[in-house]
């Protein structure tokens, strides 16, 4: 019989003790669902801030591509306007040595030699005038029967410029 009453009692203090779990389980069980509409109300403030990073996302790429047509243009322009500069400053590179041997190897004539040649007058004369003051229209120094290129001229035209 004390085994019987031992085991009935140790079979209360479990039951006890479950039915205290279960009424603590119970009140957290409870506070999770009060708790689930809150997070419920986060996921859907997450989801909706998640469309419009997107959306925002989708603008910033158009307005990058749009960009990216603008700029390539100009871009593939300025880069043959470089090359063709390159090679223009090769070419006065080569030029301004061809003109360093001359006046060494002249010796005594450099002047002579560093002389401008003369260029054809403009009409009456009122350029050549105004040459000779130091001023006026610096294109109609440029001969007629030379032919440049326009990245030629605008270099020209930025030289005289900077004078």
């Amino acid at each position: 019989m004390n085994y019987e009453l031992a085991l009935d009692l140790l079979l209360i203090v479990l039951l006890l003790a479950t039915i205290i779990y279960v009424a603590l389980l119970q009140r957290r069980l409870s506070s999770l669902r009060a708790d689930r509409e809150a997070v419920d109300t986060v996921v859907d403030r997450m989801n909706e801030a998640t469309r419009r990073a997107e959306a925002s996302l989708k603008g910033i790429r158009q307005t990058a591509e749009q960009a990216r047509a603008t700029l390539d243009d100009p871009m593939t322009r300025a880069q043959a306007l470089r090359d063709e500069l390159s090679f223009l400053v090769q070419r006065a590179d080569a030029a301004g040595e061809r003109v360093a041997n001359g006046l060494s190897s002249s010796g005594g004539s450099a002047p002579a030699a560093a002389a401008p040649r003369p260029r054809p007058a403009a009409k009456g004369g009122k350029a050549s005038t105004e040459r000779a003051a130091g001023g006026g229209d610096r294109r109609s120094e440029e001969p007629a029967d030379d032919v440049r290129s326009q990245a030629e001229r605008d270099l020209m035209d930025a030289l005289r410029n900077v004078r």
